[in-house]
């Protein structure tokens, strides 16, 4: 009997706040990132500078714009979280925008969950869960990963945010609640630049 054996990896992409305009954008390649097969998670810490009137990019993995998995955006004019990814029933799937936007000048904690096996995609904002989608037909409908490039920010002819970024992690597991929680208070409690509002 051959058994077989997952090893957890995840990377730091970027570690210290950086500025990001609507044009800017951090590529990241497939073989740079953990080998993910059915499950990712991605943490961050943002900071909105200003809300824009088109879908803002904050992070991207794939070739084109429907190859999608994972997706994060925010909504137009008030900067909500857009958490999706792509599927064999369609490329644009998921959790539809919290009622609250991102307040301006305020560093949040976004963590964005995603497991095939599980069959579920979870969001999270400063280590409270925030919203969930749920794959209904698991005997049939699966999460399609991919082997494009991880863009933060601008990617092909989708504009990013405007903003700072820092401790982005890529994670080849499906965080638990507790992990994102821990994840969380790291981040606030030892990372100084989350205490300046």
């Amino acid at each position: 009997m051959i058994q077989k054996f997952s090893v957890r990896e995840w990377a730091e992409l970027i570690s210290d706040p950086i500025s990001m305009r609507e044009q800017d954008q951090r590529v990241f390649e497939h073989a740079e990132l953990p080998v993910v097969s059915d499950k990712v998670s991605v943490t961050l810490q943002l900071k909105i500078h200003k809300h824009h009137s088109h879908w803002a990019v904050i992070f991207h993995k794939g070739t084109e714009f429907l190859i999608r998995t994972p997706i994060l955006q925010l909504t137009p004019n008030k900067s909500a979280i857009h958490a999706r990814f792509s599927g064999n029933w369609g490329s644009d799937i998921g959790l539809y925008e919290p009622d609250d936007g991102l307040l301006l000048n305020k560093w949040y904690h976004i963590a964005y969950t995603l497991s095939d096996l599980e069959k579920r995609l979870d969001v999270y904002l400063d280590g409270e869960w925030v919203g969930y989608y749920g794959i209904s037909k698991v005997k049939v409908q699966k999460v399609i990963f991919n082997d494009g490039p991880l863009h933060i920010g601008r990617t092909g002819n989708e504009k990013g945010f405007n903003g700072e970024i820092s401790n982005v992690r890529y994670f080849n597991w499906r965080l638990s609640p507790e992990e994102v929680l821990e994840d969380f208070f790291v981040r606030y409690f030892i990372i100084p630049h989350n205490k300046i509002t």
